[in-house]
C-alpha cells in the first residue's frame, strides 16, 4: 500500500496548527471599552467639563476635520488651557516586559500598576517618551493617564508594545481597556511602592507607644489612661496595604460615630482633618488605632456615593521641604489605599501631599506646629 503524498504536508499542517494555539495570546474573558476620561478646564484639573469613556488614547487636537486650529475634545472644554485625566484598568495578554510610549504636547504622565512610569509634565513641542514594564498573563493593572495642554498644539497618544514581539507601537485597544473591572478579573492593586523617608518630622506631639510585637496574644491586659494604645499590641505595624479588605469590625463599628466629625462638615470644598490618625513616626506606616476613623470615612462615603474627596497630606515646616513633600504624599497614599481596600472606588479618590506648604498653626510654637502635621479630606 502507498503513503498517500500529501501526508508530510498534513504533518506539517498540524505542527503548524500546535505551534501557533500554544503561542496564541489569552484574551480576557469580557472585553473592556475604554478608559473613564475626565475633561477639566485649565491645565492643572480646575474646573471639571466632560465625563465620557475614550475606546483609547489617541489624540490630535490641533486641527480638527474644518481645518480650524485648537479643537475642542468635547462638549465644555475650550480648545487650549485644558486637561484631562483617564482612569481604569488594562489587561496584559502575555508575560514579559511590555514597552509603553507617549506622544505629548504639552504635559503628559502614566502610571501602571501603582507605578508612575512615564513623566514629562512640561510645557513642550511634541515629543515621545518610552519605558518598560513587566506585567503578567491574565491580570488586570490599574493604569491612571493625566494629560494637559498649555497653548497651541494638542497631541496625547499611549501606545505599547507586547513582550518578545516584532510588532510596531500602536495605541492600546478598547478590548484591553476597563472603566470598571469585570467580576472574574484578578487586580492588581492600585498603589505606587510606599517607603520610608528619612526621619523629618513627627507624626503628632505626643504619638502612640506601641509595645514590640509577640507571637502570642497579649497577657493580661494592663490599665493604661488610654486603653485604644494598648490594643494594637495584638498586630505589628504594617503599611495599608496590607490590611485585609474587609469592612470594620465589630469592635471598630462601636466606635464610628465619634471618630468622625459631624457628617454636615462635609459640605463641597470643605477640607476636614480626620482625627486620631497616626503613623509611626517619619515614616508612611498606618498604626491600627487609626483603623475606626478611617473605616468611619469609608462608611461615610458608601453612604454618600456621590462624594470624591482629594486626601491631602500635609507635615511642618521642620527639616529638608522635599522630604516633608514626598512624606506628605506617601501619608495620603496610604490612606487612599486603605479606602480602596474598604470597596471605595479608586476613581472617586486622589491622593496628594503639599508638606509643609499650608500650615494651620504656627511652627514657631512647639505645642501648635504638631497640628500641621495631618492628614485632610476635602469633598470635592
Amino acid at each position: 500500500m502507498k503513503t498517500p503524498a500529501s501526508l508530510p504536508l498534513v504533518c506539517l499542517l498540524c505542527l503548524l496548527l500546535l505551534t501557533g494555539s500554544a503561542g496564541a495570546q489569552p484574551k480576557p474573558v469580557t472585553l473592556g471599552t475604554g478608559l473613564r476620561a475626565q475633561y477639566y478646564n485649565g491645565t492643572n484639573f480646575e474646573k471639571l467639563a466632560l465625563t465620557r469613556t475614550d475606546p483609547t488614547i489617541d489624540f490630535n487636537w490641533t486641527i480638527g476635520p474644518d481645518g480650524n486650529h485648537f479643537v475642542s475634545p468635547g462638549p465644555g472644554v475650550p480648545g487650549e488651557y485644558f486637561s484631562v485625566r483617564w482612569v481604569g484598568h488594562v489587561y496584559a495578554p502575555v508575560t514579559g516586559a511590555y514597552k509603553f510610549q507617549i506622544t505629548t504636547d504639552d504635559g503628559m504622565r502614566v502610571w501602571v500598576g501603582g507605578q508612575r512610569i512615564l513623566n514629562s509634565w512640561q510645557d513642550q513641542a511634541v515629543s515621545k517618551h518610552t519605558a518598560q514594564l513587566v506585567l503578567t498573563a491574565g491580570r488586570y493593572y490599574p493604569i491612571r493617564v493625566e494629560y494637559y495642554q498649555s497653548g497651541r498644539d494638542s497631541r496625547a497618544t499611549l501606545e505599547w508594545q507586547l513582550p518578545e514581539t516584532s510588532n510596531e507601537l500602536a495605541p492600546i485597544p478598547a478590548s484591553y481597556l476597563y472603566t470598571n473591572l469585570p467580576t472574574t478579573a484578578k487586580p492588581i492593586p492600585d498603589e505606587e511602592e510606599v517607603t520610608p523617608a528619612a526621619p523629618v518630622v513627627v507624626v503628632a506631639a505626643t504619638p502612640p507607644v506601641l509595645a514590640k510585637p509577640s507571637p502570642a496574644p497579649a497577657a493580661a491586659p494592663v490599665k493604661p489612661p488610654k486603653p485604644a494604645v494598648a490594643r494594637p499590641v495584638r498586630v505589628a505595624p504594617k503599611p495599608a496595604r496590607q490590611l485585609p479588605p474587609t469592612p470594620a469590625s465589630a469592635t471598630d463599628t462601636s466606635t464610628q460615630a465619634a471618630a468622625l466629625p459631624d457628617a454636615s462638615k462635609f459640605s463641597k470644598g470643605a477640607a476636614v482633618t480626620l482625627p486620631n490618625l497616626y503613623f509611626t513616626q517619619s515614616t508612611a506606616t498606618l498604626l491600627p488605632i487609626s483603623r475606626p476613623t478611617l473605616n468611619a470615612l469609608a462608611r461615610l462615603l458608601r453612604e454618600q456615593p456621590a462624594m470624591q474627596l482629594e486626601i491631602a497630606g500635609h507635615t511642618d515646616n521642620v527639616g529638608d521641604a522635599a522630604l516633608n513633600l514626598r512624606l506628605s504624599e506617601q501619608r495620603a497614599r496610604v490612606v487612599r489605599q486603605y479606602l480602596m481596600q474598604q470597596g471605595i472606588d479608586s476613581v472617586r479618590l486622589v491622593a496628594r501631599g503639599y508638606g509643609g506648604a499650608r500650615p494651620v498653626a504656627d511652627n514657631r510654637d512647639v505645642q501648635q506646629r504638631a497640628r500641621n502635621r495631618r492628614v485632610e479630606v476635602v469633598v470635592q
